[in-house]
């Protein structure tokens, strides 16, 4: 008897709540730039260490994908967590640029891991219990879970730092630990339980590329994936800003009150953190009801286009900075378990790691000229202006996609519309 038909719904459906609420620890988030610094490292080094972090991406993410779909969802995802949990570890005795270069290596190497397999793991999870219509609500609410524990452990970080710079670290390498445990309480995929897989239900490297091609070529994705590209490199890049127009927010407008508090730089960062999560988890926790009221294609078009909007009036009303973080944070938990439904819903089981982590490879490549050229604009006018065009370009090419070659069809909108409603 295979693993899968031991456990009910709920059962596995709890058991995937509690891998999210630990997989992605947050102690670190809010300062680990303040203690590379600290360590030594320069600006220029710290760039380059994110440099080679999307070099590592870019690589790893079809290959990991194709390695999830070889050895199982659930066992990718055993690995990812592993280097995680190596990564966690050696922010303890890293202290050059070597060191913490694997550090990140092994953070993003592990991500590439999870990325594919993890919601191919849960929608083909899903589908064998007949409940994949409700991978938006479940995915949702497991977003809003792990969300509400980053909150915690965002604040939690910024004060353990204050108290001693290594503090974040131990309670992140425990957390790590605990996620290793509780991803090996996930079952296989059916497909992959020994006792139920075939051989037909196996791909080589050489059929991986083919799939690939089909897949995202096909009508139904096609559009899709290139309005998922200009969103995540034009709305997305928005997140690489947000400190320096927050910082210079902050100091213009709460710098006094702040000091008067005796709040230290890294509380007040990992407090600020902390609020754009619970913004995100209350929001991703109501992804599946605004499906179910907008339908993929109003959601996929009006949420991004609300965020770009918001982007283009912060550059002429500079308190909208702080409503433009909460937008683009609580909007983008909306929409992700939106879209990644769509894509399962668009792609076959066999391969379906692969093709996901295809997917995110073309996000991180199409965020690459979006993140240099806002750079750029930064250099010549600010980072406020910057974000600005990336909200106006967003809006132009959204509109100009929905209108010539729709990325959601018709009558997938009226299918899953009714599906909702039965």
């Amino acid at each position: 008897m295979s693993n899968q038909s031991r456990l009910s719904k709920s059962s596995v459906v709890f058991r995937y709540y509690l891998y999210q609420a630990t997989a992605r620890p947050g102690f670190h988030y809010p300062v680990y730039t303040l203690f590379l610094l600290w360590n030594g490292l320069s600006f220029a080094q710290i760039g380059l260490i994110a440099t080679i972090q999307s070099i590592v991406v870019v690589t790893s993410e079809i290959p990991t994908g194709y390695v999830g779909d070889r050895i199982g969802r659930r066992n990718s995802l055993v690995v990812g967590a592993f280097l995680m949990l190596i990564s966690n570890a050696s922010y303890l005795v890293a202290t050059d640029f070597i060191g913490f270069t694997f550090t990140f290596v092994m953070l993003s190497f592990g991500g590439t891991f999870v990325s594919g397999s993890g919601n191919a793991w849960l929608y083909d999870t899903l589908k064998e219990h007949d409940i994949e219509d409700e991978f938006t609500r479940i995915k949702g609410r497991s977003r809003a879970i792990a969300q509400w524990v980053s909150a915690g452990s965002l604040v939690a970080g910024g004060f353990l730092y204050s108290m001693n710079r290594f503090y974040p670290f131990y309670a992140g390498l425990v957390v790590a630990l605990l996620s290793l445990v509780m991803v090996f309480r996930l079952p296989q995929n059916r497909a992959y339980d020994a006792e139920e897989s075939t051989e037909s239900e196996t791909m080589t490297i050489v059929d991986a590329i083919p799939v690939i091609r089909d897949q995202l070529t096909a009508p139904s994705l096609r559009s899709f994936i290139v309005y998922l590209a200009l969103f995540s490199g034009a709305i997305l890049t928005m997140d690489m800003w947000i400190q320096p127009i927050a910082q210079s927010s902050l100091e213009a407008s709460f710098g006094p009150t702040l000091e008067g508090w005796g709040l230290s730089e890294p509380a007040i960062i990992g407090l600020l953190y902390a609020a754009f999560t619970v913004v995100s988890a209350v929001m991703s926790d109501y992804a599946g009801d605004i499906e179910d009221l907008l339908g993929v294609s109003r959601a996929m078009f009006l949420i991004p286009v609300s965020i770009a909007i918001m982007y283009v009036f912060a550059e002429f009303v500079p308190l909208l900075a702080f409503p433009m973080f909460f937008m683009m944070k609580g909007g983008n938990s909306v929409v992700s378990p939106i879209y990644q439904r769509y894509i399962n819903d668009q792609v076959q089981s066999v391969g379906r790691a692969t093709l996901l982590s295809s997917v995110a490879m073309l996000r991180s490549i199409a965020g690459i000229p979006f993140r240099v050229g806002s750079g750029i604009l930064a250099t010549w006018y600010s980072t406020s202006g910057a974000v600005a065009i990336l909200g106006a370009v967003f809006i132009v090419g959204a509109v100009l996609i929905f209108t010539f070659a729709p990325p959601v069809s018709a009558e997938y909108s009226s299918t899953s519309t009714a599906t909702a409603s039965d």
